[in-house]
């Protein structure tokens, strides 16, 4: 049996899901509340270029980003396309960039894998893929994190709706500024917030107004091994 990847939607325009295909695995496209690929229990991937790992890792962002992944998954793999230590912006903070990596390694369970280019990375997943699910087990795709505050709850739940993501969603608080006035918010008016438009906004209002049908095996429905079987069968 082909072994499965979920990819986040903003990954197809890499290419990167095509090529997965092309090697012959299944590759699921989705709105992923963390990471850009999901490849085994508990395992999540984030890919970055070079210059996106190094300067993220200067700013802050990846540090914020590593803890939100490490809260929702127990390892965490960075896949980085290109070396950071050879651009020549950051060629005078090389021991600040590596001491940054051991930190990211050490305080935040995360593995860094270093990738020549797109056709390189499908390789580590599908590699990755392949090893994780020969042990047989499925896996969650979306994992409840360990969230601090009330303010990263709001952000949570309002992201875990289709294509929203952590610009839309904080724009869609600052709009409607409780998650009660979001759900009783009408078609028209989600549309108005930027990022969204009319079929977003449709397709959240189906969410939720449509009465809930209790599923015949709830814990099946949760893993990837029972999810394919469901998209096959259209149920």
């Amino acid at each position: 049996m082909a072994s499965r990847i979920y990819a986040d939607l903003r990954e197809e325009k890499s290419g990167i899901p095509s090529i997965l295909e092309s090697m012959g695995l299944i590759v699921i496209r989705r709105n992923l509340p963390v990471g850009d690929y999901i490849v085994g229990d508990d395992v999540v991937v984030e890919r970055k270029s070079a210059y996106d790992f190094a300067k993220s890792l200067f700013d802050g962002r990846l540090f914020n980003q590593a803890k939100r992944m490490a809260e929702a998954y127990q390892v965490t793999v960075y896949i980085v396309e290109g070396d950071p230590g050879r651009i020549r912006r950051f060629a005078n903070r090389q021991r600040q960039l590596y001491s940054a990596m051991v930190t990211l390694t050490l305080d935040y369970n995360a593995r860094i894998m270093i990738s020549s280019g797109p056709q390189a990375t499908a390789e580590i997943l599908g590699a990755l893929a392949r090893r994780l699910q020969s042990q047989g087990s499925g896996f969650i795709i979306h994992k409840k994190p360990k969230l601090e505050d009330l303010q990263e709850w709001q952000l949570y739940i309002i992201q875990s709706f289709p294509q929203v993501g952590p610009k839309t969603a904080e724009k869609i608080l600052e709009r409607f500024q409780t998650i009660e006035r979001f759900c009783r918010a009408s078609i028209s008016e989600l549309s108005t917030v930027p990022g969204l438009g009319e079929r977003k906004a449709e397709n959240i209002k189906r969410i939720l107004v449509t009465p809930y049908k209790a599923r015949i095996d709830k814990k099946r429905m949760k893993t990837l091994d029972s999810f394919k079987d469901s998209e096959a069968t259209g149920s």
